[in-house]
């Protein structure tokens, strides 16, 4: 069976039992709803079995399904170093190759250890608040990526935008630009869930700097860069966008990969299933921008000022 026939969910027992199915049916397979509702119906149903089997479903939206889960710097990045248009098309031996994870992963360094710095407000707010200074810098760049267009580098984070709320997920899924450039995305989008809870311990205690410095290990240099980390601290800053788009940042850690190329690595050496992937269907987008409207999920709700 091709790795993008649709397939259906059975309900299962569990969380894990019902990401297995779709990895036993087939390997990488593509979840297809036939309606709106069908994918409503079986997204309620995952969330009511994530209550009882205390478990952590996260989703992502993107407008287009062939899209790869890539951070915004590693795309950036991309496109800056080797002055290309679509950054997919970076030939995959250089992509794939230690060398590149290393470039990366040192201009991401310089960016955030030369070039952007948290202010001394948010550092005297670390003291009283006990926040985390870069996790907010990172943050806010990842909300109100409009506000750091005039720095004079490569633009965006390694952190990639989830949320705990699919409603959030279906309209990145089905959405695209804002203001005057707001509309329904062409072709079909694209609905991720992962099963946070599949993969160990992922989320981090430590302070982004203490990360970073982490990055600068050889092991870590050498590709040995591990899975996807949840940055998720207990205290954060109020801030009306996160507020409301609910997110959960997991970083991208090896920049030679995709985030799901990771995960499937994972999945096939420990024999389980982290991720879904649920098409959206273009001839139901229309639909889709119909039913967050009656939620009030618009676009003054995702992008509050």
């Amino acid at each position: 069976m091709p790795n993008n026939q649709c397939l259906c969910i059975k309900t299962m027992q569990n969380i894990s039992s019902k990401f297995r199915e779709i990895s036993s049916e087939n390997e990488g397979g593509v979840w297809c709803p036939e309606s709106l509702d069908d994918l409503i119906d079986e997204l309620d149903q995952l969330t009511h079995i994530a209550s009882k089997d205390d478990s952590l479903i996260l989703y992502r939206g993107q407008t287009n399904i062939s899209w790869p889960v890539d951070s915004t710097f590693v795309r950036n990045s991309i496109k800056k170093l080797f002055n290309i248009k679509e950054y997919t098309d970076l030939p995959s031996e250089i992509r794939k190759s230690t060398t590149f994870h290393r470039a990366i992963a040192s201009l991401l360094l310089m960016k955030f250890d030369k070039i952007v710095k948290p202010s001394q407000e948010v550092y005297d707010t670390e003291v009283s608040n006990n926040i985390d200074p870069y996790f907010e810098l990172l943050k806010h760049s990842q909300q109100y990526p409009e506000r750091y267009n005039e720095v004079p580098f490569i633009q965006g984070t390694n952190l990639i935008d989830w949320t705990h709320v699919y409603d959030i997920a279906l309209y990145f899924s089905a959405m695209s630009g804002v203001g005057v450039n707001k509309k329904i995305s062409s072709g079909d989008g694209v609905l991720y869930l992962f099963n946070a809870s599949a993969t160990g311990r992922i989320r981090q205690t430590i302070k982004i700097q203490q990360l970073f410095d982490n990055m600068t290990s050889y092991e870590f240099l050498s590709g040995d860069a591990g899975l996807p980390l949840m940055l998720h601290p207990m205290k954060q800053t109020n801030q009306l966008r996160a507020a409301n788009q609910k997110p959960v940042y997991l970083a991208q850690m090896n920049f030679s990969f995709s985030m799901t190329e990771v995960w499937k690595q994972y999945e096939q050496e420990m024999d389980t299933k982290v991720f879904i992937k649920a098409r959206i269907p273009a001839k139901i987008k229309k639909v889709v921008e119909s039913y967050l409207n009656s939620k009030g999920i618009n676009e003054s709700h995702v992008y509050p000022h």
